[in-house]
C-alpha cells in the first residue's frame, strides 16, 4: 500500500471542483500520489478530493497522552480544535469565497472523541480494524518499525490519512504530535504561549479531514504551512479555511452520522499485540477499518499530511 507525508498539512482540490481559479484559494488533498504544490500550482487538479463519508467520524486520544501534556488536558484541547472547523458558518458559494458570504449553515462534518486507547503506532491495518489515533511522541520521532522520521528537530506534528484512491473516500487518520521537550515546548494555556498545541492541532485536524495547504498569499489561514512560536491565531479557521471546508462537506450533503469507528474492538486493546497480530500493518486492537465493497485493500493509499518544522534560528516551525 503506497504510503506519502506532507509536513504539518497538505490538502488538494478536488477534480469535480477543479483547482480554484482564483490564484488566492484554499486547496484540498487529492487522490494523486505524485503531485508536488509549487508556486505556479498549488492545488492539484486532476486527482479525486479526499473526504469522510460519513457526517460523523470517532479519534482516539492514545492514553498516555504527553510528559507535557496530561490526557485530560489533550481530549480538551482536541475537542477544541475539531470543534473550531464544524462550527464555522458556510457562505452559499464557498467557491467563490467572497468575504462576508456566510450564512448557509454549518459543514456535514464533526469529529467525536471516542475515549483514549492503548494503541500507540500509527499504522493502517488492511486485514483489520482501525481507529482514528492521535499520538504524542515524547521520546523519539520514529515510525513504527523505529527507523527515525525526517526533521526531528524541526518537525511539530504529523497526519497520515488512509484513502481509497479510486473514490477517495477516507478509511483511516492517524495524527503524531513531536511532544519531545528537546524539540519544541508544547504550551496549552493563552499566556507563555511557546509552541501552542490548539494551533497544532486545528491545522492537523484540517489535513484530518481532508484539507491541504492553502495557497501562498494566505498566510493568515489556518492552514497556511507554516507557524511562528508564540502563536495562537491558527486556532481559528480564516475565510480561506471556512471556504475550503464547507466546499468538501457542504451544509447540503446528505450524509449518515456514523461516528463509531471502533465496533468491534478486540479485547486487545488493553495493550499493544504483537506484530504478528497486526495482519501485518496496523494495531490489532483498533477498529473494523471501513472498505468500499469489491475495491479491497488494493484500493486504499496512505497518505502523510502535516508535520511541522522549525528553523531553529528563526524559532519558525512551518508545515512542509
Amino acid at each position: 500500500m503506497p504510503r506519502s507525508r506532507h509536513l504539518l498539512g497538505a490538502a488538494a482540490l478536488a477534480a469535480a471542483l477543479a483547482a480554484a481559479a482564483d490564484a488566492d484559494a484554499w486547496c484540498r488533498t487529492t487522490t494523486s500520489q505524485t503531485f508536488t504544490p509549487t508556486t505556479a500550482k498549488p492545488c492539484d487538479d486532476e486527482g479525486l478530493a479526499l473526504y469522510w463519508a460519513s457526517r460523523c467520524v470517532g479519534y482516539d486520544v492514545q492514553q498516555d497522552a504527553s510528559v507535557q501534556v496530561d490526557l485530560a488536558t489533550a481530549r480538551a484541547v482536541m475537542a477544541e480544535a475539531f470543534a473550531a472547523w464544524s462550527n464555522v458558518d458556510c457562505p452559499a458559494d464557498p467557491l467563490a469565497c467572497a468575504a462576508g458570504d456566510r450564512g448557509a449553515g454549518k459543514p456535514t462534518i464533526e469529529a467525536h472523541d471516542l475515549g483514549p486507547v492503548a494503541c500507540a503506532c500509527a499504522e493502517y491495518n488492511k486485514l483489520g480494524g482501525n481507529s482514528n489515533t492521535i499520538i504524542f511522541l515524547d521520546h523519539a520521532w520514529v515510525n513504527c518499525d523505529g527507523t527515525p522520521k525526517p526533521d526531528a528537530d524541526v518537525t511539530l506534528a504529523l497526519t497520515t490519512v488512509t484513502y481509497n484512491v479510486q473514490t477517495g473516500e477516507i478509511y483511516d487518520a492517524d495524527m503524531e504530535i513531536n511532544s519531545n521537550p528537546a524539540n519544541a515546548k508544547i504550551t496549552t494555556s493563552d499566556t507563555g504561549v511557546v509552541y501552542d498545541l490548539r494551533s497544532i492541532v486545528t491545522h492537523e485536524a484540517g489535513h484530518f479531514l481532508g484539507l491541504a495547504h492553502t495557497q501562498p498569499s494566505h498566510t493568515d489561514a489556518t492552514m497556511f504551512p507554516r507557524y511562528d512560536q508564540g502563536e495562537t491565531s491558527m486556532r481559528v479557521p480564516k475565510q480561506d479555511d471556512v471556504c475550503g471546508i464547507c466546499a468538501a462537506y457542504p451544509p447540503t450533503r446528505v450524509a449518515a452520522c456514523d461516528d463509531q469507528p471502533r465496533r468491534g474492538l478486540s479485547s486487545t486493546c488493553s495493550a499493544d499485540p504483537p506484530a504478528s497480530a497486526a495482519s501485518g500493518n496496523g494495531c490489532r486492537c483498533e477498529a473494523p477499518g471501513r472498505r468500499g465493497g469489491s475495491a479491497g485493500a488494493s484500493l486504499a493509499a496512505t497518505i502523510g499530511l502535516g508535520a511541522l518544522a522549525a528553523c531553529a534560528t528563526a524559532r519558525r516551525r512551518r508545515w512542509r
